[in-house]
């Protein structure tokens, strides 16, 4: 079961943050979060068109992390609305199943106050205990610098880089760098 014991940080302003499980009452609150980030992020890969996710279709998915041991998905919250959020997912082949990618997005308003690192840190300590995990690994654009110097401040080190792997308009490229952490089991 992928559930964590909910969690509340002070963020640096001095709000309450409160970083939960996702469950699948959350789906409707989620997708309307999501369209917001959209608006407000150029470093998500999906574009607002392309995002059909249904409040039934994200039920099922928030469903499936709960049941698998293997997949999480996490909500931060101040004041009950959702700025934040992060799912995980490990390989789906029996090879692979030791490693799992996440996302993680943060409200733009709520930004470099340590809500990224709380998230960060109640995963990386799920995944300590997880006896599946071993490695937690990311795919972020080379552009997102903010994002990349958290990335690095928690721990994890660049493996590798798809030079151009993102095309932003027809003569516009990013590269996407690969960042990942090998977790230490038993140390929480």
């Amino acid at each position: 079961m992928a559930e964590i014991i909910q969690q509340k940080f002070v963020l640096k302003k001095g709000e309450t943050l409160i970083v939960r499980t996702a469950l699948p009452s959350d789906a409707k609150n989620i997708i309307q979060y999501v369209r917001t980030i959209f608006r407000e992020s150029p470093f998500m890969l999906t574009t607002e068109p392309e995002f059909t996710m249904t409040v039934d279709k994200e039920k099922q998915f928030l469903q499936d992390c709960l049941k698998s041991e293997g997949k999480l998905a996490l909500v931060a919250e101040v004041d009950n609305r959702i700025i934040g959020f992060l799912n995980f997912q490990n390989g789906n082949k029996r090879k692979i199943r030791h490693t799992g990618e996440f996302g993680m997005s943060v409200a733009q308003e709520y930004r470099n106050l340590g809500v990224g690192s709380a998230l960060l840190k109640i995963l990386l300590n799920w995944a300590e205990d997880n006896p599946i995990i071993e490695k937690v690994y990311l795919e972020v654009f080379a552009k997102n610098t903010a994002a990349i110097a958290l990335y690095k401040k928690i721990g994890f080190i660049e493996e590798g880089c798809k030079v151009k792997g993102v095309k932003i308009d027809q003569q516009t490229y990013d590269d996407i760098l690969l960042m990942a952490q090998f977790v230490e089991k038993g140390t929480t």
